[in-house]
């Protein structure tokens, strides 16, 4: 089983949903149909709710995910990832957000949305 997405457009955003197995290069092609979706939809905010997608995320590829997204997204899209407690590190935000993106990761979909909308 590969990756599965599903795609939602709300009024001041886009959602995705991930399930299925995680794999390295269907992130990363998400990443830029993502945006291609938002900014076709004329959204500037995504939220990726990845709390059902299987497998591990190493810290290499977390750092290169956080490099696409700010190559991709730059300060037009504002966009946060809501992954499983005890799976975050941190480090994917922090090399997208030191390169100019505007993302957050947290495992709280509450805090994801204020946050988005904010």
């Amino acid at each position: 089983m590969g990756l599965v997405v599903e795609t939602e457009l709300f009024p001041e955003y886009l959602q995705i949903r991930l399930s299925g197995e995680y794999t390295f290069d269907e992130i990363l092609n998400l990443v830029e149909a993502s945006k291609k979706e938002a900014v076709s939809a004329g959204r500037n905010r995504i939220l990726v709710d990845a709390r059902e997608l299987a497998g591990t995320i190493s810290e290499s590829h977390k750092f290169f995910i956080g490099t696409k997204i700010a190559e991709v997204y730059g300060p037009m899209i504002k966009a946060v990832l809501i992954m499983k407690p005890g799976t975050i590190t941190k480090l994917g935000e922090t090399v997208a957000v030191n390169r100019g993106a505007r993302f957050l990761v947290t495992h709280s979909e509450d805090e994801a949305i204020e946050w988005l909308l904010g």
